[in-house]
């Protein structure tokens, strides 16, 4: 069951906890909408025929830009905050490709919340993410990601 919190500070409980994504996968159709839509045409991407035979695994190896782009989803996947207005990525840091992902291969998300630090407009969380192969626990990607969590309806003090 993923993490809940009513509001975005009260995050600041859980610096240090581990959380996690369900298992996901991302499939050839994934990999293609997304090379249409950013225009890397390697083939190791795009061509199965040809991975089959010429790559490792023998399949397509996933873009490691839409494994990237990912890490929003599979972090509302592992933690939600029921009260903010609007949730804004500030940040990615520290983005390593460690392992070439090939399609269909189960990863997960394995993150950890580094800070919460509420400020006079918005509380802003650091969070350390790497993406996980399911059967060997090795990292595929890792990155820092900071979110801003904005909340105009504050709870006044003491409430």
């Amino acid at each position: 069951m993923p993490l809940q919190v009513d509001r975005p500070a009260d995050l600041a409980t859980f610096v240090g906890v581990e959380l996690q994504s369900e298992t996901f996968s991302l499939t050839q159709s994934d990999v293609d909408r997304f090379v249409a839509l950013s225009g890397d045409r390697q083939w190791i991407h795009s061509d199965v025929e040809r991975a089959k035979t010429e790559l490792p695994a023998g399949r397509t190896i996933v873009p490691g830009n839409l494994l990237l782009v990912q890490l929003p989803r599979l972090l509302q996947e592992a933690y939600g905050v029921t009260h903010f207005e609007k949730c804004l990525v500030a940040e990615y840091r520290h983005v390593r490709f460690k392992h070439a992902v090939g399609t269909d291969v189960p990863l997960f998300l394995q993150a950890e919340f580094l800070s919460v630090t509420p400020t006079r407009n918005f509380v802003r969380v650091e969070t350390a993410c790497a993406i996980n192969f399911v059967e060997s626990q090795k990292a595929a990607l890792t990155a820092t990601v900071v979110d801003l969590f904005y909340d105009t309806r504050r709870i006044p003090e003491g409430k």
